[in-house]
């Protein structure tokens, strides 16, 4: 490379002297022919201008000549292609430098794509912004909890998500430096968020770089606290009304009010209200039972055709009091369960189909195995289930006629308990009721591999 360079240096100084020699042949011939001092003048400042651009050229042409090899190198080759021996050592570090640069580039790949299907595959939703509220990172969970139509182009900024005042609201704070909850409600789904400022920097009073945002879909959460505060008003109101009576008898009693004839029938209400206020506190505790995730108990074979007779004959004395026809057709069909759970379920549905039922009426059961399931049904003459509360009668407390209802008695659980029994069993319920005919209910539960 030396020799190299030598050439073209020994070319770029001849070609000055040829210049010099050519301007002073000028200079004498001027001077033999008596050219004017200006003229001389005027040569030279050309010869001066001409010298630093032909050099630029010649730089320029050198220096394109000499990195023509080196731009067509191969990191992966440049050892064995390089054609200088003196850019060995200074290639080597080059190449290992782009190795290290493309492997750093494939682990950063990686780690972007694992944490895509990370966040992608959140139940959770998950939004990223920078400090300008413009959107970084989010996922389809999130596009969902905040009903944010799922077009082509993606959200661009916070406002794009939701455009709700309470959403815009937390947002802005957070951006500000604020740590900040609120429940969003978007159509029938109550969302969580949960939003938390990002800071790189120390400074305590410095704004932050960008915020995250994680949503939670909490509507199971609301319904619960809903029906948790219907229950305690309603398991208030129910204890407090024969708690009441006992008290009003027990002072007219202290204070010598009642006949001495009629303490017999006093002490029969309040004989009448204790055992209303035992089954509704009986009813509680075994709905709070099934309610609880953490309950498990051990699961029997059971015959659905031997605890429906067993019902029937509890029964058949309050459906013989009405003159109510109760009937009993199918034969075996085993079940995993509970006994005693199960019993309640069929006893409290079969309850209702006397208590509910006209007098004189009919109340038939039947128990049959069909394919893979064992299945109960229970149907009354009665006077039937409105179309508007046949969603709601399953609900803790939830009367169709509470004038009908009082009168009759009941805790106002026992569909309540029907309802989580089946759902601890996998076992489906299916309603049909008609005004003024009756109404039908069947438990169909997951039949036993073997017979009991």
């Amino acid at each position: 490379m030396k020799d190299y360079l030598t050439v073209w240096l020994a070319r770029y100084a001849t070609g000055v002297l040829l210049l010099l020699a050519f301007g002073c042949t000028v200079i004498l011939v001027a001077a033999e022919q008596y050219v004017t001092l200006g003229i001389f003048w005027g040569i030279i400042l050309i010869l001066l201008l001409i010298v630093p651009l032909l050099s630029a050229r010649l730089a320029k042409h050198l220096a394109q000549h000499l990195a023509d090899p080196l731009n067509k190198l191969y990191f992966e080759q440049a050892l064995q292609q390089c054609p200088y021996p003196e850019l060995q050592p200074m290639m080597r570090r080059m190449a290992e430098l782009h190795r290290s640069m493309v492997a750093q580039r494939a682990d950063l790949s990686d780690e972007r794509n694992r944490l895509a299907v990370l966040v992608e595959n959140m139940r959770e939703g998950l939004v990223l912004t920078d400090a300008d509220g413009r959107v970084l990172v989010y996922n389809n969970a999130a596009l969902q909890l905040l009903n944010t139509p799922q077009s082509g182009t993606p959200p661009l900024t916070v406002s794009d998500l939701n455009s709700s005042s309470e959403f815009q609201t937390l947002m802005q704070s957070v951006l500000q430096g604020n740590r900040g909850e609120t429940v969003l409600y978007v159509n029938d789904i109550a969302c969580q968020l949960i939003a938390s400022p990002v800071r790189t920097s120390v400074q305590e009073n410095a704004l932050p770089d960008g915020a995250v945002l994680i949503l939670l879909d909490v509507s199971e959460r609301e319904k619960r606290d809903v029906l948790r505060r219907e229950f305690t008003s309603n398991v208030s109101h129910e204890l407090k009304t024969p708690l009441t009576s006992i008290y009003g008898i027990a002072d007219m009693l202290s204070t010598g009010m009642v006949k001495p004839e009629d303490v017999s029938g006093f002490a029969v209400r309040i004989r009448d209200e204790s055992t209303r206020m035992i089954a509704l506190i009986e009813d509680i505790i075994r709905l709070s039972r099934l309610d609880d995730e953490s309950f498990s108990a051990e699961l029997v074979p059971i015959d659905l055709y031997h605890v429906a007779g067993a019902v029937l004959l509890q029964l058949r004395p309050a459906a013989e009091n009405r003159h109510i026809t109760i009937t009993l057709h199918g034969g075996s069909a085993p079940i995993m369960g509970v006994p005693v759970i199960v019993e309640e379920m069929l006893y409290n549905l079969c309850d209702n189909a006397i208590k509910y039922n006209v007098d004189g009426g009919n109340v038939k059961l039947s128990v049959r195995h069909i394919g893979q399931h064992s299945v109960f049904t229970v149907s009354d003459t009665g006077i039937g289930i409105p179309a508007a509360d046949r969603e709601r009668i399953f609900e803790r407390f939830y009367r169709v006629d509470k004038s009908h209802s009082r009168q009759i008695g009941g805790t106002g659980l026992g569909l309540s308990i029907v309802k989580h029994g089946a759902a601890f069993h996998n076992a489906a319920i299916e309603l049909h009721s008609t005004i003024h005919k009756g109404t039908e209910i069947t438990l169909r539960f997951p039949s036993a591999e073997t017979e009991v």
